[in-house]
């Protein structure tokens, strides 16, 4: 009796399924609007839950040091004064970059991106100074008589100079979104300032729930993957993020020194570009070194170009590892790989995120291909 009302009710449970799957495939723009909607409710959430993550470490460090001290206040009160501290440093911080750093990039993006059609009109002068046989000659547009007659959107539907246009547009929306998300930010911060008061409680709380819904056996193993996971991947961002931090204030000391035009945006781009593996160095150091070329001419562009040469030979066998540690582990294809996928699918954040995913994807086969051949009994070399 019991098992043919437990097979109705999987049957009812099959049919319930099949029609929510057809009922969101037949409404789906609806569905993603309104899925839209509820995730921009959620922001300021998610943005705590990120902030706390990140700072948790700092905190629980921090506490660890109170919990020494000689004041027996300091010593119970140790949890909420770790908090209060590592936030009020964070939003020192936040605030000293909107107040002071912001106002710079900004007025930068502005005098850059209304000096791009000169700078394109310079270059199709000197491409026509090499002559008509000249076979960049006829890759450019015609260059008008009076330059007050050019069109500045020319500049952005031309495909030789559309990919920085597109780049720089991208960077100055980010820049706008940022400083627009103000709110969000501030709502994340007392989001995570309650994280990180009650971090026992909300985690003792999730494994109650984990409990309830999942074997023992599988809850402990769920548990060592997540360790891992969250080792690698902390690890990793955390000291990208310090080493972008590095980079990026010495490249604006180094492009200061040279007298660069737009020296803290280029430095910011730097430092922020600096996180993703391979590319994001290089293309950063391509801007720098064409805009230089167009603001300060070839011989300050050159001298660049060396400087930065070296600064990233310093990152990469000094500052680099010295921050980071023990290397990932991952094979240099298996990264370009990682960096690509994460590109096509979450943009620049997937970017960011490839390399820890896959070293923790490569753990997870690692420990699967061990076990699968212990059970079959071959030796792994």
């Amino acid at each position: 009796m019991m098992q043919e009302k437990w097979k109705e009710f999987s049957l009812y449970k099959q049919g319930l399924i099949l029609i929510v799957i057809v009922f969101l495939s037949t409404n789906l723009g609806a569905f993603l609007g309104v899925l839209a909607s509820f995730m921009s409710i959620l922001t300021p959430f998610i943005i705590g839950i990120f902030i706390a993550y990140f700072l948790s470490r700092p905190v629980i460090k921090l506490e660890k040091r109170f919990e020494k001290s000689g004041s027996t206040f300091v010593r119970k009160k140790a949890h909420v004064l770790s908090v209060v501290t590592v936030l009020a440093i964070v939003i020192l911080i936040v605030t000293v970059i909107a107040s002071y750093v912001m106002p710079i990039i900004a007025r930068n993006l502005v005098d850059l991106t209304a000096s791009l059609p000169n700078y394109y009109l310079e270059t199709l002068n000197w491409v026509r100074g090499m002559g008509e046989e000249h076979w960049l000659y006829n890759l450019l547009p015609p260059i008008p008589e009076d330059p007050s007659e050019f069109d500045p959107t020319e500049l952005i539907n031309n495909g030789v100079l559309a990919f920085m246009t597109g780049a720089l547009g991208t960077i100055a929306s980010n820049i706008v979104a940022m400083t627009t998300g103000v709110f969000h930010f501030a709502m994340g911060m007392v989001v995570a300032l309650y994280l990180l008061l009650y971090r026992h409680m909300v985690l003792g709380l999730a494994d109650r729930i984990a409990k309830v819904f999942i074997r023992p056996k599988a809850l402990d193993f769920l548990k060592s993957y997540v360790r891992k996971s969250n080792e690698v991947f902390y690890k990793f961002i955390s000291a990208q993020f310090l080493d972008a931090c590095v980079l990026g204030t010495l490249a604006t000391i180094m492009l200061a020194l040279l007298r660069v035009e737009y020296a803290v945006t280029l430095g910011l781009l730097l430092g922020i570009c600096n996180m993703i593996p391979f590319f994001g160095s290089i293309f950063a150091s391509l801007v720098a070194v064409v805009v230089t070329l167009f603001t300060g001419g070839p011989q300050q562009a050159l001298i660049l170009m060396g400087c930065l040469l070296v600064l990233q030979q310093i990152d990469a066998n000094f500052i680099g590892p010295k921050i980071t540690g023990d290397a990932l582990g991952l094979n240099p294809l298996l990264i370009v790989t990682s960096i690509f996928i994460g590109g096509h699918l979450m943009g620049i954040v997937g970017m960011f995120i490839a390399v820890p995913v896959a070293a923790m994807c490569r753990i997870f086969l690692d420990d699967y291909l061990t076990i699968r051949e212990r059970k079959l009994g071959i030796r792994s070399d």
